[in-house]
């Protein structure tokens, strides 16, 4: 029976989630191993060293070391292709609206384009208030949030996956990916969509945890990180529906219908906390919000908008693309991939997912997933931005699904990395555990050559009974291992841990502790109370072995659920680990018996799987060769970004406003207009008005309703003198002097072109005789100003319409010639 648990050895060793395995030596006798489980506290953690991970420090957890460096090197990049642009279009209206308010709370709740984002709001205004109209405290602010980011996102990985090197290719996909540009560059879209993509990473983390620990303080940390996306941005409504869907795809079996019922039943009071929470922010959301719904133009417009998101924005986002982009003015470029990359980019995708299936069935799941928060997304997208003058834009908009990346790199890592394998947590329904009897160490052989098998880690393994038969390494096998009436079952050899012990099912001669997974004991194969293992058939040995020797399934362990696992990675001499859904299945889940060359069994197959030897070396180089074309796609695709957002004209004209200002004459005033368009778009209109858009500014332009010299800033930002562009009276029938206006008299003026009833400015050139007033009519409009004697000339603002004005004076003795009356918009007079 000893020789028999050699051949659960190599599944021990090449599992890296295995317990802390110590060797016992007693004086005169061979070493004797025993297996530690812990079944206490999920915050002890291994301690044994692994050869990634000595000591204590940072440079000892290699991997943890080369996943600092990614976030740090991503943080940097990032940055550094931010402080190439500036701020635009959105982000002038919400300093703007932060300059005009004070710190209220309906400031804070008020909606922007029919968002509640009270914590960009705060934000916002703390920075207008004491800095102003600066760039680089909201560059830091975006740096800061994508740092915590990539840390808690590889925190998450360590708690979620199997330890290895290949963590490191999800935290890259998530950090580097050019779906999430806009989030790192654009304020606007940054302080809305970071703090989505943490919460998505705390609340799938706080749900991993409570399914492994079923502790409830990981319920409030749930229920926290959900309400912090939502004080951002109200689609973080969507992580509630990640986490559940991500709990079903992971952590339950089943069909369909039973996927969804053991979801609900095992985990209700995790969607008992979110349903509740959800349901008041639905609640003061929709009470305080217009409808954003608009139904689509037609079905042709939701297929090219579903085609656009997918193949244009999506895929190949995810793996390096679109490495082409669409201008889009001061805002961040449209995606506009090339149709050969488009179609490269679907290759390398699906033969991700094939291979990955093929590797393991978790990983089927993991895609489905990714592909069920994608249906959420496009549908919450059809449903708001479709049926309007931007649909045939929207599918290309990156910011619209970069919280796809998160799911997508968590899927990324279960599908490659595959789960970690927790221990079970009793629950309610499971009937309670038997503390097993303490067995004796047996004393293991070793093999025939004499040396200690290389497992890379001391084993152990526990005796069915007190008393042990004496086994040589090259004893043969004398027949069928009979079961003794006195045996007890096998156990496990010592739990030196606190907590409660591990339910152990002996199956056909397995001896495992239980995993969520795995499927009840089959009562045919086991006998109560007292398990005694059956007998191994000759197939199960191999010729270094003893007869109805079996191979042990492995015990497992939760991961620490804030620390790394310690032992076990990739860059070990082992393939990969399996995780529990690679396992056999059925009755029987005994492994193939160990090739004669091989007594310890075959390893379990790496990320190639079952590829045949032959081909490795071509297969290894093809992914190597695919590895690096995305991370210089996705170098290329930042590179085009960054020079296309460092395009700005905001920047240059708010720079040269300032110059302009610091020069110019303390009397100079101007008329209100617009901004240029490429700076603040009409849309966004009155918040495009020089007057609140230099709000915030320390030194603002004086704006006037009414002066004799008016100025005006050029589309550049200079300062020019103004004239007004619109309709003019036709000539006056007075040589040399136009229309003539005595005291006392209205004279009727046609115009060139009539005009709107609208908000206007008028310029009067004249000459009179003296002091006194004048009133023009506009339509239902009026407009009075004071008259000057001499040569002289008055802007004012009128709002009227019509196709001619009426002039009236008044005062004694005064008359009025004029030729020069125009109704219009200030401009820049021509030199």
């Amino acid at each position: 029976m000893a020789d028999g648990w050699c051949g659960s050895l190599p599944a021990m060793a090449s599992n890296p989630s295995q317990p802390p395995l110590t060797v016992d030596r007693a004086a005169g006798s061979d070493p004797v191993r025993s297996v530690q489980v812990d079944q206490g506290s999920s915050t002890d953690t291994d301690r044994t060293a692994a050869p990634d991970r000595v000591g204590g420090g940072l440079g000892g957890d290699r991997i943890r070391t080369a996943a600092l460096a990614i976030v740090a090197l991503s943080v940097l990049w990032r940055a550094q292709v931010a402080s190439g642009g500036f701020l635009a279009a959105d982000d002038y209206v919400m300093i703007t609206q932060a300059a005009e308010s004070n710190l209220t709370v309906e400031h804070l709740l008020a909606l922007y384009n029919n968002h509640l984002m009270p914590g960009g709001r705060l934000l916002t205004w703390l920075i207008t208030e004491h800095i102003g109209m600066a760039y680089w405290p909201y560059v830091l602010l975006m740096a800061i949030g994508q740092a915590i980011l990539g840390i808690t996102f590889f925190r998450l990985l360590r708690r979620l996956l199997q330890p290895s090197w290949l963590l490191l290719l999800p935290l890259g996909a998530l950090m580097f990916s050019p779906l999430t540009l806009e989030a790192t560059s654009w304020w606007a879209v940054g302080v809305n969509m970071l703090p989505m993509q943490i919460a998505m990473v705390l609340a799938v983390g706080a749900q991993v945890s409570y399914v492994q620990t079923r502790r409830k303080r990981h319920l409030v940390t749930l229920a926290l990180s959900v309400l912090l996306g939502l004080v951002f941005f109200e689609k973080a409504i969507l992580v509630v529906a990640l986490v559940f869907l991500l709990t079903a795809a992971l952590y339950a079996e089943g069909g369909f219908f039973r996927t969804i019922w053991t979801t609900i039943r095992r985990w209700w009071a995790s969607w008992l906390v979110l349903t509740v929470l959800s349901l008041g922010f639905l609640a003061a959301y929709l009470g305080n919000s217009e409808s954003s719904l608009r139904p689509p133009a037609s079905a042709g417009e939701v297929f090219s908008f579903l085609t656009q998101m997918l193949g244009s924005t999506v895929v190949p986002g995810l793996v390096g693309g679109p490495w082409q982009w669409l201008g889009a003015g001061d805002g961040a470029p449209v995606a506009a991939p090339p149709e050969l990359g488009t179609w490269v980019a679907w290759t390398i995708f699906v033969a991700l997912v094939v291979a990955t299936v093929r590797r393991r069935r978790r990983a089927g799941r993991a895609w489905l997933l990714l592909g069920s928060y994608l249906v959420l997304v496009a549908a919450m997208l059809a449903a708001t931005r479709l049926g309007s003058t931007f649909s045939g834009v929207a599918g290309g908009v990156p910011r619209y699904v970069s919280d796809v990346v998160v799911v997508a790199a968590i899927c990324l890592g279960v599908a490659v990395v595959g789960l970690a394998r927790p221990s079970r947590v009793p629950g309610a329904t499971e009937p309670p555990a038997v503390d097993p009897p303490r067995a004796t160490p047996v004393a293991l052989p070793e093999p025939g050559d004499g040396r200690a098998p290389d497992s890379g880690v001391p084993q152990a393994v526990a005796a069915p009974s007190a008393a042990a038969p004496q086994a040589g390494p090259t004893a043969p096998p004398e027949g069928p291992v009979a079961s003794s009436a006195g045996a007890t079952a096998p156990v496990l050899a010592e739990s030196v841990r606190t907590g409660r012990p591990t339910r152990v099912v002996a199956r056909l001669g397995v001896i495992h502790a239980e995993a969520p997974v795995d499927p009840e004991p089959d009562p045919a194969s086991t006998t109560a109370p007292d398990v005694t293992p059956p007998t191994a058939s000759a197939a199960d040995s191999g010729p270094n072995t003893e007869a109805g020797a079996v191979r042990a399934a492995d015990p497992v362990v939760a991961p620490h659920p804030s620390s790394p696992p310690d032992a076990g990675h990739s860059s070990t001499a082992g393939p990969p680990p399996r995780d529990a859904d690679d396992r056999p299945t059925g009755p029987d889940r005994r492994p193939p018996a160990a090739a004669p060359s091989d007594p310890l069994g075959p390893p379990p197959p790496g990320l190639l799987g079952p590829l045949p030897e032959r081909y490795r070396e071509a297969v290894n180089v093809m992914l190597a060769l695919m590895l690096v074309a995305v991370c210089l796609g996705t170098v290329w695709t930042t590179s085009r970004y960054s020079d296309e957002w460092a395009v700005k004209s905001s920047r240059s004209y708010i720079d040269t406003v300032r110059i302009e200002m610091a020069s110019a004459p303390p009397d100079t005033v101007f008329f209100d207009a617009p901004v240029p368009d490429n700076v603040v778009p009409s849309l966004s209109w009155p918040y495009n008005l020089q007057s609140r858009f230099f709000r915030a500014f320390g030194t603002r332009p004086t704006y006037v309703d009414e002066a004799d010299h008016v100025s005006v800033l050029d589309s550049l930002g200079r300062i020019q003198v103004a004239t007004i562009v619109g309709s003019t009276i036709q000539p006056g029938p007075q040589e040399g002097c136009g229309y003539l206006i005595a005291s006392g008299q209205t004279v009727r003026m046609p115009l060139n072109e009539p005009r709107d009833d609208w908000h206007w400015v008028a310029r009067i050139g004249y000459l009179s005789s003296a002091d006194g007033t004048a009133t023009l009519r506009f339509g239902t409009g009026t407009a009075e100003f004071p008259v000057k004697k001499g040569l002289n000339q008055r802007f004012f603002r009128i709002v009227g319409g019509g196709d001619a004005v009426e002039l009236t004076v008044a005062g004694s003795d005064v008359s009025l010639c004029t030729n020069e009356i125009a109704i219009g918009n200030p401009a820049p007079k021509p030199e």
